[in-house]
């Protein structure tokens, strides 16, 4: 009995643990990527970067370690700032390339360089992470659609 407590105990406090969402700063093919997609990347860092900020703080897993194991709040808290810190490094340094490569001038010429599919997969993207509703979708695929 002892034994099977112990076990959900150490179960508890395991799952209770904040995961690793750290990601590497600098990543193969960034200085290749275009604008579009880079926006689209510092887009969804931000939303992860929202998540790992989530994990800070008083959250129900460090309520639950607090009962449990309470010097695993310590462990929750350092890699969930390692995790924010990370995914901070991670935007500077694609917003720096962004910022060089994407000037108005350059951002002008890639955007005539677009496919029509690049450009129908991206408005997509942002209306199924609702950026954009129903009726702006529409509209902006009418308008690639035609200026084809």
């Amino acid at each position: 009995m002892k034994y099977r407590l112990l076990l959900v105990t150490t179960l508890i406090v395991i799952s209770g643990c904040v995961s690793n969402k750290a990601v590497q700063t600098v990543q193969v093919g960034d200085e290749q990527k275009s604008c579009v997609d880079l926006k689209i990347e510092l887009s969804e860092l931000g939303v992860e970067f929202e998540d790992a900020k989530d994990d800070s703080g008083v959250t129900g897993k460090n309520a639950g370690l607090l009962i449990l194991f309470w010097p695993g709040i310590i462990v929750n808290e350092v890699r969930a700032n390692k995790n924010q810190d990370s995914i901070d490094e991670r935007i500077s340094h694609l917003s720096a390339i962004y910022d060089g490569k994407c000037s108005a001038g350059e951002a002008q010429n890639e955007v005539g360089e677009t496919t029509l599919k690049e450009n129908l997969l991206e408005l997509k993207d942002l209306h199924d992470e609702s950026l954009i509703n129903d009726e702006e979708y529409e509209t902006s695929r009418k308008r690639a659609l035609e200026n084809q």
